[in-house]
């Protein structure tokens, strides 16, 4: 649990009672995974994977994160009419962050939870299944990462080194994608992850920019992150350099970037007009 020193006693209990209900969770997708014949993968209408632990871990987190807070939950498992006009003040919620990575057994996957209060996330909270850590943040009090001993430290986005080190979730890139980094960066060092576990690289220091090119991601999957990464001193911003205005229209993310420290309002300007050019050209 966090220190005393890093958090108030209302909010150390508010983490504790997340952190113990991402456990549960987690234990309850591990019990499916490395099983395939449990997973009984469907595919949804948007051509993506669901699983048996998808809608396990949404049953748990949808009957037990509104006796956390009694706020409505929307998860990506939910009926899509529930994510139409939202409230003021929610839960926001992606039960497997990476189901094609769970089912492909790579470990990178997590569960992602959000609260979302004038479209904006005040909480986040972020726990990767295989290795038990977990990132939170909550709006004004810092980032932090939990190991599975229970060791808390407070986090930080490092000043972009150069090179940059741009993280992925595959270590194939595109040309497109080849042609924005070069044109912007030059030289730079690649990595890769899946899901939300980008967020927490930067947050941490262990990458500097996660750029996103095409509209393949929802407001779940980067309510949690957006947060993490802003009160750890970076930010997320969607193309056109706008802040994410959660449940406000399409659920469908445009492109955006996500980056660490160092990056100012100069600077993503210009990154943002040169994604733009990258766009129109491949458009």
């Amino acid at each position: 649990m966090p220190d005393r020193h890093l958090l108030g006693a209302d909010a150390q209990h508010l983490v504790k009672q997340i952190a113990a209900l991402g456990q549960k969770t987690g234990a309850a997708i591990l019990s499916f995974y490395q099983r395939p014949d449990s997973y009984r993968i469907q595919q949804k209408s948007n051509h993506t994977p669901l699983t048996a632990a998808d809608l396990a871990a949404h049953d748990i987190l949808i009957r037990e994160l509104p006796r956390v807070i009694d706020l409505p939950c929307l998860s990506e498992e939910s009926d899509a009419a529930v994510h139409q006009n939202p409230p003021d003040d929610y839960w926001l919620i992606d039960p497997i962050d990476g189901t094609r990575e769970f089912i492909e057994n790579t470990g990178q996957f997590c569960i992602v939870i959000a609260r979302i209060q004038q479209h904006r996330p005040t909480l986040g909270f972020i726990y990767a299944p295989i290795s038990g850590d977990y990132w939170f943040a909550l709006r004004g009090q810092g980032a932090y990462k939990t190991d599975a001993a229970g060791n808390t430290r407070r986090l930080h986005c490092r000043t972009a080194p150069s090179p940059l080190t741009i993280i992925t979730a595959r270590a194939h890139l595109g040309k497109r994608m080849r042609d924005y980094l070069t044109r912007n960066f030059g030289d730079y060092q690649h990595v890769c992850r899946g899901s939300a576990l980008k967020f927490c690289a930067i947050a941490e220091g262990d990458a500097d920019l996660y750029p996103k090119l095409s509209p393949t991601t929802s407001q779940w999957d980067i309510a949690a992150g957006d947060i993490l990464l802003h009160e750890a001193g970076g930010g997320l911003r969607l193309l056109g350099n706008h802040l994410a205005q959660y449940g406000k229209g399409d659920s469908i993310n445009p492109p955006f970037l996500a980056y660490g420290a160092g990056f100012n309002e100069t600077a993503l300007q210009r990154h943002f007009a040169s994604m733009q050019e990258t766009l129109a050209a491949s458009a």
